[in-house]
């Protein structure tokens, strides 16, 4: 321990200056030490030699490189692409979250509702084996008959993309179309005559006054 640091903790402890200097430290230190804590306990602080001001120094930052800059800014980019990847995929399962709870609620309601539904399974289709029911659309169910059926236990998904509805929507369609003598017949339809194909109309009759006019598609004229 340096000798001035030596007299430091001794003073502190209590110990007397005449004390120091009889156990052999210089009296110079002693009374310059005994000053500087003083000085500190009058709140004046440690002196400082004149001419020789503290200064905190601090490095210079160092220059960066056109090509560590090149590589900064291209890491900086990639951690920017990875940052939007993320973000697109937490939107994305987001909307799939949303159109899962959605198919769930339809295909809850088409099940309810569903004509072909009995006991809970669907018997729009079956099938003669299990192996020939594609996978996810529904648990299978083996007919309980001598014939080989086999039925499945449709899932909400498989009831919101059943198309059965429609199928059926346009059967009732195609049934009013062909009872209608007249349906597609603007397509058929040729004069015997002048030759022209598609100009028909057909002549309707006014139940109230008895006016005959005629209802079908004419040629513009020139």
């Amino acid at each position: 321990m340096k000798t001035t640091k030596h007299v430091e903790q001794l003073l502190r402890q209590g110990r007397k200056p005449k004390e120091l200097v009889k156990l052999g430290f210089p009296k110079s230190v002693v009374t310059r030490v005994r000053r500087q804590l003083k000085d500190e306990e009058a709140g004046q602080g440690p002196k400082v030699a004149k001419g020789r001001a503290e200064v905190e120094s601090h490095p210079e930052p160092s220059a960066v490189s056109p090509d560590e800059m090149a590589v900064i800014q291209q890491k900086l980019q990639s951690m920017a692409n990875e940052l939007e990847k993320v973000n697109n995929l937490t939107k994305a399962m987001s909307e799939v979250t949303v159109l899962m709870a959605a198919a769930r609620e339809l295909g809850t309601y088409r099940r309810e509702t569903c004509e072909y539904q009995e006991n809970g399974l669907c018997l729009r289709k079956t099938w003669t084996s299990e192996e020939e029911i594609p996978q996810g659309i529904g648990e299978p169910v083996a007919g309980g008959n001598e014939e080989s059926k086999w039925y499945i236990k449709p899932s909400p998904f498989y009831c919101a993309v059943c198309t059965a509805f429609l199928e059926d929507r346009m059967d009732d369609v195609e049934d009013s179309v062909s009872s209608d003598p007249l349906s597609g017949v603007k397509y058929r339809f040729a004069c015997k005559d002048c030759g022209s194909k598609g100009w028909i109309a057909a002549a309707i009759k006014c139940t109230q006054c008895g006016r005959i006019a005629f209802w079908g598609w004419v040629p513009k004229k020139e």
